[in-house]
């Protein structure tokens, strides 16, 4: 068992300990992520905040099927979708009311842009090599650094930066390819 499965297990039980390390572990990289997507910096402590509250209030009936990680970085993703949807729902009833929609907030229509662009990066994800691919998703989905991806599967960090570098490299050459055929 590693460490985030003990503190999880622990604030199962109500330790609050294992919550206030899991937060201190985890909040600031949650708030970097968060942050890059909706440039705000009160709403980025709201979510955060939230995010944990939320994760305290179902502490009883906790089921994590994956690492803490990726569990907590899709309620995430989630949490800034819900955020970036009431903005536009906000925007529309403030539009009916006479007021001009700021042109630089995000739109229901840029998230489903987004949300078509994220399934296409996920679907070239897929088709890595599966070492390749076990080694960027520990990158980017558990937000592992190359010293923790190298230390976990025994392996150099110069190999884990290699295969993180041919991934991201697979990817936008892909995607430039389909970004041309959509432009024709």
């Amino acid at each position: 068992m590693n460490d985030d499965q003990l503190l999880i297990k622990e604030l199962c039980k109500g330790n609050e300990k294992a919550f206030v390390e899991l937060y201190e572990k985890y909040w600031e990289k949650l708030y970097y992520v968060c942050y890059q997507r909706i440039l705000s910096k009160e709403e980025t402590e709201d979510i955060i905040h939230e995010l944990f509250l939320d994760l305290w209030n179902k502490k009883d009936s906790l089921e994590i099927r994956s690492t803490f990680a990726a569990y907590i970085f899709t309620a995430l993703k989630y949490k800034i979708f819900r955020l970036i949807d009431s903005k536009s729902i906000r925007r529309k009833y403030i539009g009916r009311m006479g007021d001009e929609e700021p042109a630089s907030e995000n739109t229901t229509e840029q998230l489903l842009d987004f949300n078509e662009l994220y399934d296409l990066i996920e679907q070239r994800i897929e088709n890595l090599p599966e070492k390749c691919k076990l080694i960027f998703r520990m990158s980017r989905d558990e937000y592992l650094s190359a010293e923790e991806i190298s230390k976990k599967l025994n392996i150099s960090s110069n190999t884990v930066q290699n295969q993180i570098t041919k991934a991201k490299k697979v990817i936008k050459n892909q995607l430039k390819k389909l970004f041309f055929f959509i432009l024709i």
